[in-house]
């Protein structure tokens, strides 16, 4: 049974077994694994098929699932397109309740002490071992040096995109450091004593990116080439892996929850054309739709009594990253030109559907977090005239023109180039005519965004309901913990964004952050945010996931008894 609140238990300097009312956040899932809620291979079957209300869980079945991009990896600690595949073939510490912002142990971990804020301790489940893909890696145990290896080498993995957490475990950038500072007191045993407090802490651990892998996987991860094999312990094992195509799962027969998971395979089908996918739902040849979908979609599946339709807000929002080293975007009143001439109601009437809202420097829908709705309303009007009397006074009455805009390729995600094109068009007005120059994903990643190799940029941060990561965003540190990549520093907004990830009530926290985001808006950069608006998926209905909304969600009905995602969904159609 979850204890009432974890800042009340903290300051008791003791914690214990059930749950853990963590300090915000949901799981950090790239981009596009966050909307690959689509596709796969299984039963197809007649998309008229409704449930029945008589039926009961049970083993047996598989089912489709639609994705809108490619695979790029299945390396939870390198790649960030495959964690959502990634989450079933690889256990963690334990999961996590984003709407409750509660621990559940119902993965490896059993139980974790705080003996202060800064001492983690934490016990092991016994007897989980990897699954039998056939190799020399089968029957390995995951035990604390299972999770010393991991930590470690999601660490000091170089695309990893947040590496905040682990330089504060070792207090150092230091890689030997981070491996002394993680402690293995006995198989069944992991701790470590963080340099200094962090309140993300806790929720960061649940991140899919802390997936536990066995010692000797890790070793021998050059060869296994882990992106496109895996050997875990989560529920799945892979069965094989075309990341343009389709990713196949099968039933790990000794998954340490006895009976699960009841599935006997997930096939996740890749179709980029988001028509196609959508054809392809309708159609019946998928259980679950990846597609994205619009409002008048929702609706008409809302209507039909063999689809399960969900609507929720989603984190999930673009911004202009602008780099602030580089002329004209040194100068505060081009950033708020541009700023404010951004027509943010078309994106909303456009792009989403007419139910987005203007988003701040975190996202509206961590209304516990976010500025009040009527200021980020009255803050981010339109308004063009002033824009161009900005523009005049800093030498740029005839606007520029010349500039790229650079945008990941993201095939089947066609909205978020909508937007770009939608800013784009908006900037015109103030004689400011800059094009789109989309990257491959990969290296838009390595040889653009973390290098910070552009002049603007447009992306959609991944979605998170943790504070703490969307400000991150703006720290001279960045969200890297290594350097802002837009040339960004502020020591004033600095010390703000420091003393929120350290401060364990609630309310002062929020008074920090608040100050902080008021701070943010005055400095029009290095990010314009833009808008947030909701996500619609779609389900045959006699697929049943645990509970109800199977996407990402800040309001996810999660049970503090639930099993590992994946594991209790099942199908009438065995």
């Amino acid at each position: 049974m979850a204890e009432p609140n974890y800042w009340q238990r903290l300051s008791r300097k003791r914690l214990s077994r059930r749950a853990l009312l963590g300090a915000g956040a949901t799981t950090a899932l790239g981009g596009a694994a966050a909307l690959a809620v689509g596709c796969s291979g299984g039963t197809g079957g007649d998309p008229k098929v409704t449930s029945n209300p008589n039926a009961t869980p049970g083993p047996g079945g598989s089912i489709t699932w639609g994705r809108p991009v490619s695979v790029g990896g299945i390396d939870p600690h390198v790649d960030l397109t495959g964690l959502d595949i990634t989450t079933l073939l690889y256990p963690s510490l334990y999961s996590w309740a984003p709407g409750a912002e509660l621990m559940i142990f119902n993965n490896l971990a059993t139980a974790l002490e705080m003996p202060e804020v800064t001492n983690f301790i934490f016990t092991l489940r016994e007897g989980v071992r990897n699954a039998p893909v056939g190799g020399d890696h089968d029957g390995e145990d995951i035990d604390s040096e299972a999770c010393k290896e991991s930590f470690f080498r999601r660490g000091t993995s170089i695309t990893a995109i947040d590496k905040r957490f682990p330089f504060k475990i070792a207090g150092s950038s230091d890689p030997a450091i981070l491996r002394a500072a993680l402690l293995t007191p006995d198989k069944y045993t992991f701790s470590f004593n963080m340099a200094e407090p962090f309140v993300p802490a806790v929720r960061e651990m649940a991140n899919a990116t802390y997936a536990i892998m066995s010692p000797g996987v890790v070793e021998d991860a050059p060869r296994l080439q882990l992106g496109q094999n895996a050997f875990g312990s989560g529920p799945f094992m892979l069965e094989e892996f075309v990341g343009n195509e389709r990713v196949v799962l099968k039933r790990n027969p000794d998954y340490f929850i006895p009976d699960r998971p009841y599935l006997d395979g997930i096939t996740y089908v890749i179709i980029t054309d988001n028509a196609s996918l959508l054809a392809a739902f309708k159609n019946g040849q998928h259980d679950i739709s990846g597609a994205i979908l619009v409002r008048e979609d929702f609706d008409r599946f809302d209507a039909d009594p063999s689809i399960t339709a969900t609507r929720t807000a989603s984190l999930f929002y673009p911004v202009v990253h602008l780099n602030v080293r580089r002329e004209p975007f040194d100068d505060i009143r081009v950033r708020e030109a541009l700023n404010l001439s951004i027509n943010r109601d078309r994106i909303i009437e456009l792009a989403q559907s007419g139910e987005g809202q203007y988003s701040g420097p975190i996202q509206w829908p961590q209304v516990k977090w976010a500025l009040p709705e009527e200021r980020l309303n009255s803050f981010y009007k339109r308004d063009v005239a002033k824009a161009k009397q900005l523009m005049e006074a800093a030498g740029y009455a005839d606007g520029f023109r010349d500039i790229l805009i650079k945008t990941p390729r993201l095939p089947g995600i066609n909205f978020i180039n909508d937007i770009a094109r939608i800013i784009v068009d908006s900037w015109k007005d103030i004689n400011v005519n800059v094009q789109i120059d989309e990257v491959e994903l990969g290296a838009y990643i390595g040889s653009v965004l973390l290098p910070g190799n552009f002049d603007m940029t447009f992306f959609p941060n991944l979605p998170y309901d943790e504070p703490d990561r969307p400000l991150s965003f703006y720290h001279s540190l960045g969200v890297t913990g290594s350097g802002n990549w837009t040339g960004y520093s502020n020591p004033t907004l600095d010390k703000l964004i420091n003393a929120q990830s350290a401060e364990f009530d609630v309310e002062a926290r929020q008074a920090i952050i608040t100050e902080a985001q008021e701070l943010i808006l005055e400095e029009h950069g290095p990010q314009l945010t833009t808008t947030g608006g909701y996500q619609y998926s779609a389900t045959r209905a006699y697929v049943h996931f645990p509970f109800a909304s199977f996407g990402f969600s800040l309001d996810a009905n999660i049970p503090l008894d639930s099993n590992p995602f994946g594991t209790d969904i099942w199908t009438e159609m065995t």
